[in-house]
């Protein structure tokens, strides 16, 4: 069995690392684990049983004859994501951390980031924590409050996901980690723009990067997975879909078998359906009401703000990558 990666897409989250991991796991001379980010160097109950545990878990059935690594957006946030408990004297945790426990593993890695327009990452984040139900305040309001300087400044030490919509798309400071850790020759930044509307070409990149056969087309190329999760859940879920709740009642009540059955069952039982269905179409209704508010001038005004913040974030990024990003040109 191998005892290192060849490589890891670092991230960043909501940038389009599960399309790229659905791409790169179809290249015959690549070995990724079965599922999207497998987690070791920030997570500390990962790194604490050890490398050999991790790579017994997440390639005990890759072939050796190719080139292991991973999708891990988590390694690019910062810090962190699971903090051991606090030694006297022991230094903080930062956007060097993740890195340089890295190199200290596997010095000769290849490291691959693709980056989104930020503020565009960052709405795309607040969505996907309102669907997970664990954000319940708007776009506005929480980006309203992580801009404070206090806020900023624990979300950066503390990477957590519903603290990171702002600090997360500073990819100047984060990958500054990275290359103060790494040679150049061993980082590709890459652009969710180019994905989009160059996929065969951005693969084509990064299969060379990475020295394997650089011509070879993935059958799902094209596919996109998990994009604006909340809008497509809410479009499947729509009023006209036949897996709305409330689609499959109204067919149920036009079948005759259906009703035999539905009165079959005691009231207490019809009851808790009923109310299941409540449930379930008070949340769709909460998530378009969700989804439109993200339309609104707040919402643009919110853009905007981030995008200033943004602004000191995207010169050093581009000092680090020799040109500016796509969004800033």
């Amino acid at each position: 069995m191998k005892d290192a990666l060849d490589f890891i897409v670092i991230g960043a989250q909501k940038a389009g690392t599960t399309s790229l991991f659905e791409y790169l796991r179809q290249h015959p001379e690549l070995s990724l684990p079965a599922g999207k980010e497998a987690p070791f160097f920030s997570h500390e109950r990962a790194y604490v049983l050890g490398w050999d545990d991790y790579l017994r878990k997440a390639f005990s059935l890759a072939d050796p004859d190719t080139k292991w690594g991973t999708a891990t957006p988590q390694y690019m946030v910062g810090g962190l994501w699971e903090q051991p408990n606090p030694v006297a004297g022991e230094t903080a945790y930062d956007e060097y951390t993740v890195p340089r426990r890295i190199r200290e593993r596997l010095p000769d890695v290849r490291l691959i980031a693709i980056l989104r327009d930020p503020a565009e990452r960052a709405r795309s984040h607040h969505r996907m924590a309102v669907m997970n139900e664990i954000e319940k305040r708007s776009f506005a309001q929480a980006v309203e409050e992580l801009l404070r300087p206090e806020a900023l400044e624990q979300a950066r030490r503390e990477p957590r996901e519903v603290t990171g919509y702002v600090t997360w798309g500073e990819y100047g400071r984060l990958l500054s980690g990275y290359f103060e850790t790494f040679s150049k020759d061993q980082i590709l930044v890459t652009f969710t723009e180019e994905l989009e509307h160059d996929p065969e070409g951005l693969l084509r990149r990064i299969y060379e990067f990475v020295e394997v056969r650089a011509d070879f087309t993935p059958e799902n190329l094209g596919a996109r997975y998990r994009v604006g999760a909340s809008e497509r859940r809410l479009s499947w879920l729509g009023t006209d879909s036949r897996l709305n709740p409330w689609t499959l009642q109204r067919g149920l009540t036009g079948s005759a078998a259906a009703k035999g059955l539905w009165h079959a069952l005691p009231e207490p039982a019809r009851r808790r359906i009923d109310r299941g269905f409540g449930r379930v179409s008070y949340k769709m209704d909460l998530w378009n009401r969700r989804a439109k508010a993200d339309s609104s001038e707040a919402d643009r005004t919110t853009l905007e703000r981030l995008r200033a913040h943004y602004e000191q974030d995207a010169r050093k990024l581009a000092t680090l990558l020799g040109t500016d990003p796509p969004w800033q040109r």
